[in-house]
């Protein structure tokens, strides 16, 4: 009996096609995009551009805060039924390691504050009179109240930005743990520089960059988001190891290069 020859039988394909449609991979994209502009725009950017004269911080946040946080809410709903499970988790494990990073960041600039006067004063004090537009009239346990949670749902923000962009990168591997610290500890210290840069320091009595404080009150500053960073960047590598980054979604519009991200 004659033998088949191997080169007759067929080789498999170089790449498989592994999830969803492209158009589903795509719609995922942009309402990635959506949560990314929305956390932006109902987060610590409102403070910014208030200190930097743009608007008052009332007229901000309900002009372009409130439709920022109505879009971190509704696009993972709508993902939700179009495109897989991904963008809701990343929103709930980024607000979780965002709001437990804050925490962190709030006690070493607590420590600078009270215990060097690395700080002219209470951050989310002044956010308080300035979302409650009294100024004048100084804070009291409305605006405090209001100050607080404005400076915690920043940090829900910035954390649900992490894990949108890099999501439990690098997975659970050998060595990821420390990975996910050391990516969420340079993200920090990136924020932490935006911060140093916005008119904010020069808004609180530190002068331009902190200028009029150095160098406590750059250190401080680092530190605290340094902190942020490092313990968000470990929550989300725990909690959201199968939460794919979202260049990994890119990819899922190429040529037989689509997955169920997420999934």
């Amino acid at each position: 009996m004659a033998r088949r020859s191997s080169s007759a039988i067929p080789s498999p394909a170089r790449h498989q096609p592994t999830g969803r449609h492209p158009a589903r991979a795509a719609a995922e994209l942009l309402l990635s995009g959506v949560v990314l502009a929305g956390a932006t725009a109902a987060g610590a950017l409102l403070f910014a551009a208030a200190e930097g004269g743009y608007d008052t911080l009332p007229n901000l946040a309900r002009q372009v805060g409130v439709p920022g946080a109505i879009a971190v809410v509704i696009a993972p709903l709508i993902a939700l039924l179009v495109s897989g499970p991904r963008l809701v988790r990343a929103v709930g494990v980024g607000a979780l390691a965002g709001i437990a990073g804050t925490a962190v960041l709030e006690l070493v600039r607590e420590i600078g504050f009270r215990g060097f006067d690395a700080m002219p004063g209470d951050i989310a004090m002044l956010m308080g009179v300035l979302l409650k537009d009294q100024i004048m009239q100084g804070p009291d346990t409305a605006s405090n109240i209001a100050g607080w949670t404005y400076h915690v749902w920043n940090g829900a923000m910035f954390g649900i930005t992490y894990a949108v962009l890099l999501g439990g990168f690098p997975f659970r591997k050998r060595g990821g743990a420390m990975a996910g610290v050391l990516m969420g500890l340079v993200y920090g210290l990136m924020l932490g520089v935006g911060f140093l840069g916005s008119p904010v320091p020069n808004a609180v009595g530190a002068g331009e960059w902190g200028a009029d404080m150095w160098p406590k009150f750059q250190i401080t500053v680092l530190l605290a988001h340094a902190g942020f960073g490092a313990l968000a960047g470990w929550l989300v590598h725990r909690l959201g190891s199968r939460i794919a980054p979202l260049w990994e979604v890119t990819l899922e519009l190429l040529p037989g290069r689509g997955r169920a991200a997420g999934q």
